[in-house]
């Protein structure tokens, strides 16, 4: 019984001195890689592991992965840390003096990552947040055995995972890995479910993606603050039918230029249009004056969710070369569907969220949408208060060959 208890307590000891050393790494290393990113080239990582037995030691790690677009790579350590003894231990390869917290078991892999859905965020809202993703590497496993050597054994390891974000760029994750010795012995884990280690941790991602450099990109200055949405149509107390009416008036004269070419800083379907000139135009044509630049135009209306279900066709879709900073809008035709006028497509023309590798981009560049419903469209509507005359540059988005219909 004296035995058991002790046991009991070395357990204890061993598992809060892991969970100690994972949260400790993480209060430290944080503060050094908390900045927002929308979505984070690397993440770091600080998490807590053990086998399916519950007598089996808990181990403490971190880690740090690299990614790009869908695959990452990632480098992984942890290790389990004894509270020790207050005892000389012997055994057949001699006695081990009484100590405090020792290492006696430890794993570091290195690993593949599949993470399909951090390229369409739209897919991610569908699972209410959660990006699943899947794995497979190759690592080391070792123990120390009490007054015995070290034993170190070369592991293929595989399995799958799903993390969400919390606030900011703090979130947390949960898998399960499969990890065999490279050999095939199988001697460290006799039974199946011994061969499967569940992990949970926190996570914390840094270094977005950096805007893409063009000649044809012009200099843009500072956008000054946000217009007070009450500058613009419609009043309140707009009904439904006219919601509906204004966006389906709105589709249709959008619809009507297509193919219509891109011009910088063009603003009628003569000379052609920019993105923002395309979307003032139809809206002017609709009876709704908009402000000039992207940014502008998303500073009025009424803000609308990203989340599947949100949207409604009419709406106004804003995106960001650098995935931050407005600067190319287009209207949403349902189904994904949107209209727009494109430096990389050429023109106006429509394109879908997540569809091929330039629906992908737009997906995964894609910052905020508002929608104006335009009210009694016999209004007289008012100026731009603000007077910046500074232009939105070019989309880079993977070039469209032609525009589909």
């Amino acid at each position: 019984m004296r035995f058991e208890i002790l046991g009991r307590r070395s357990l204890w000891r061993s598992t809060l001195a892991s969970a100690a050393v994972g949260i400790a790494l993480l209060a430290v290393t944080t503060p050094l890689f908390a900045q927002k990113a929308r979505n984070p080239s690397w993440v770091f990582e600080a998490f807590a592991a053990r086998k399916d037995p519950l007598d089996s030691p808990l181990f403490g790690g971190i880690g740090i992965s690299k990614y790009h677009r869908m695959l990452g790579l990632r480098l992984r350590g942890a290790g389990h840390f004894d509270g020790g003894s207050t005892e000389t231990v012997c055994g057949q390869f001699g006695c081990q003096a009484p100590s405090t917290v020792k290492l006696t078991a430890w794993a570091a892999d290195a690993d593949l990552i599949l993470e399909p859905l951090r390229v369409i965020p739209i897919l991610r809202s569908l699972l209410l947040g959660f990006s699943p993703y899947g794995f497979v590497g190759i690592g080391e496993y070792g123990q120390r055995v009490d007054a015995g050597p070290d034993s170190n054994i070369t592991t293929l390891s595989y399995g799958a995972g799903v993390h969400h974000d919390l606030i900011g760029p703090l979130g947390i994750q949960a898998e399960a890995r499969y990890r065999q010795p490279l050999d095939g012995s199988g001697e460290f884990a006799p039974v199946v479910r011994e061969k499967l280690v569940y992990s949970i941790g926190l996570r914390v991602g840094f270094g977005g993606k950096k805007s893409k450099s063009t000649k044809t990109t012009p200099t843009t200055t500072k956008t000054p603050s946000k217009t007070p949405p009450a500058t613009y149509p419609p009043p309140r107390g707009v009904s439904e039918a006219s919601v509906t009416r204004f966006a389906s008036t709105v589709l249709d004269l959008a619809e009507s230029y297509i193919d219509k070419p891109y011009s910088y800083g063009g603003a009628s379907p003569y000379g052609g249009f920019d993105g923002a000139g395309f979307v003032q135009y139809v809206f002017a044509r609709a009876g709704v004056r908009l402000p000039r630049t992207a940014r502008q135009i998303s500073s009025v209306g009424e803000t609308v969710s990203l989340r599947v279900g949100s949207l409604r066709p009419g709406d106004l879709l804003f995106f960001a070369n650098d995935g931050s900073n407005v600067d190319h809008v287009a209207i949403y035709a349902g189904h994904e569907r949107f209209i727009h006028s494109s430096a990389s497509g050429g023109g106006v023309r429509y394109d879908v969220l997540g569809e091929g590798d330039r629906g992908r981009w737009f997906a995964e560049h894609l910052v905020t949408a508002c929608r104006i419903s335009g009210g009694d469209t016999t209004q007289p509507t008012t100026q731009d208060p603000s007077g910046n005359k500074s232009l939105d540059p070019p989309d880079v988005a993977p070039t469209a060959p032609r525009a589909p219909r």
